[in-house]
C-alpha cells in the first residue's frame, strides 16, 4: 500500500517513516510538512493512505480533504483531547493520539489494508462542519484551487460567500474564488463575531459592511466595501442581528 506522510513536527514524520519501513506492507512516497504542500502531493502521487496531522501551519488537515481530488484513505495523527478524539473516530479510518504505540500503528495499518482489499474507499475521508465546534479553531485560511495553483485565501479578507447553480465563490475586495465548501460547512467554521448568514445563499463579513437599507417587507440591502461596491440582500430575521450587532 502507498503511503504519504502529513506532518509539519520533524521528529513525529521521522518516527512514522520508521514505522512505515519497518512494515512490510507499506511504501512511503514522500513527506509533507504543510497543507499547499500535501494538496499538490496527494493529487499527483495519489497514495492510496495518507497519515495525516491536523495540525498544519498553513491549512487544517481536514481543509486539505476539502480541496484534494484523489480521495485516499485517511489516518489521522494528533495530539487532541479524548473528545475532539471521539468525534474524528466517527468518521476517520483511524485516529493515532500521539505518542503512539508501534502496537497502536499497526493496528490501524492493519485496518486501512483491510479496507483496501474489500475494495472501499472512505466517503470523502472528511469529518462533520461540527467538528470545528468540538475540537477545531475557526478557519483562518481557506484553500482553493485553481489548476495546478492553490491559493490560501484570508478569511478575514473575505468580503463575501455566495452560491449559485451549487458553486460557492470567496469574494475578496477585487477578485474572486471558487471553494469546495457549503454554505453550512462554512457557517458553521467561520468566527460568527465576524461571519453573518444573511440569506440562504450568502455569508457576509459584517467588517466590510458600508451600509444597511431597509426595503419594503422587512427585508435588506445591505452595501459592502469592494470594488464594486456590492449589494447584497439581507433576510429580515438578519437584518434584526445585524441591527443589533452595529447598534443601531
Amino acid at each position: 500500500m502507498t503511503c504519504l506522510i502529513v506532518e509539519d513536527e520533524a521528529p513525529a514524520r521521522e518516527r512514522l517513516g520508521e514505522l512505515i519501513a519497518a512494515h512490510g506492507g507499506l511504501e512511503l512516497l514522500d513527506f509533507a510538512a504543510t497543507g499547499r504542500d500535501a494538496i499538490l502531493k496527494i493529487d499527483r502521487l495519489k497514495p492510496q493512505l495518507v497519515f495525516l496531522d491536523v495540525h498544519l501551519p498553513d491549512v487544517s488537515g481536514l481543509d486539505v480533504l476539502k480541496v484534494v481530488l484523489h480521495k485516499p484513505l485517511v489516518i489521522f495523527t494528533t495530539a487532541y483531547d479524548r473528545y475532539a478524539v471521539e468525534a474524528f473516530e466517527h468518521n476517520a479510518l483511524d485516529f493515532l493520539l500521539k505518542p503512539f504505540t508501534e502496537q497502536r500503528f499497526r493496528v490501524a495499518v492493519e485496518k486501512a489494508l483491510t479496507r483496501l482489499t474489500e475494495g472501499r474507499t472512505l466517503p470523502e475521508a472528511v469529518l462533520p462542519p461540527q467538528m470545528s465546534v468540538q475540537g477545531l479553531h475557526y478557519l483562518k485560511r481557506i484553500p482553493s484551487k485553481t489548476g495546478e495553483k492553490i491559493y490560501l485565501l484570508k478569511a478575514e479578507e473575505i468580503v463575501y460567500f455566495n452560491s449559485r447553480n451549487k458553486i460557492i465563490t470567496a469574494h475578496l475586495t477585487d477578485r474572486s474564488f471558487v471553494v469546495n465548501y457549503t454554505l453550512e460547512e462554512l457557517e458553521a467554521r467561520l468566527d460568527p463575531e465576524m461571519f453573518l448568514r444573511i440569506h440562504r445563499s450568502t455569508i457576509a463579513n459584517l467588517n466590510y459592511v458600508l451600509s444597511i437599507e431597509p426595503l419594503f417587507g422587512g427585508a435588506y440591502v445591505m452595501k459592502m466595501r469592494d470594488k464594486n461596491r456590492t449589494e447584497l440582500n439581507v433576510s429580515r430575521s438578519a437584518g434584526k442581528v445585524i441591527r443589533q450587532r452595529l447598534g443601531w
